[in-house]
């Protein structure tokens, strides 16, 4: 598969919000192939093919994913804001503007309620930085936090654009227009 394809499978005539599209093609592509996904009654599931790193810090926690060329994986639901970086390789995902492609080293800021398909176009390093103002190392409990598996579980009121953008320059007027108050 290529992005061509993954475009194609995501252009299909399914006239859907992004939402429901995601989840039909979750359903079909499971009922006629081995795709994994990343929930499963309540927990993240780690597919067999990838490999993780769990990092835990003072406020933070990083995870760590190696993954395989030619793997397609759907995610769960992002309850937090996170930005992801990739350090290796190339992914083609969904988001509600169509399928992107990302090629090392670059990173993209997640929203709260973001869940994507993502096919693997080359071997990859993602680095996901997750707040984790309680310190939690547990990461069931880690997931109940940033993670919900379906959408009736996902909190609505947790959807908003919480990025805002600060050039270096604008910073140091931001603070000159501070000092002269």
């Amino acid at each position: 598969m290529s992005k061509n394809e993954l475009e194609k499978i995501w252009d299909c005539k399914l006239d859907l919000p992004y939402r429901e599209k995601v989840e039909e093609l979750q359903k079909v592509l499971c009922e006629q192939t081995d795709v994994e996904v990343e929930h499963n009654n309540g927990k993240v599931l780690y597919p067999t093919f990838t490999k993780y790193n769990h990092y835990f810090s003072d406020g933070l926690y990083i995870r760590e994913m190696f993954c395989k060329k030619n793997a397609l994986i759907f995610t769960v639901i992002h309850n937090t804001a996170n930005p992801l970086f990739l350090m290796k390789g190339k992914v083609a995902f969904s988001s509600e503007d169509g399928v992107e492609v990302l090629t090392a080293p670059t990173f993209i800021l997640t929203k709260p309620g973001t869940k994507r398909i993502c096919y693997w176009l080359e071997d990859s390093v993602i680095i996901n930085v997750h707040p984790n103002p309680d310190g939690l190392t547990d990461l069931d409990e880690i997931e109940k936090k940033m993670y919900s598996g379906n959408w009736e579980e996902y909190d609505e009121s947790l959807k908003k654009d919480v990025w805002v953008l600060l050039e270096h320059k604008d910073y140091f007027k931001k603070l000159e227009n501070e000092k002269n108050k």
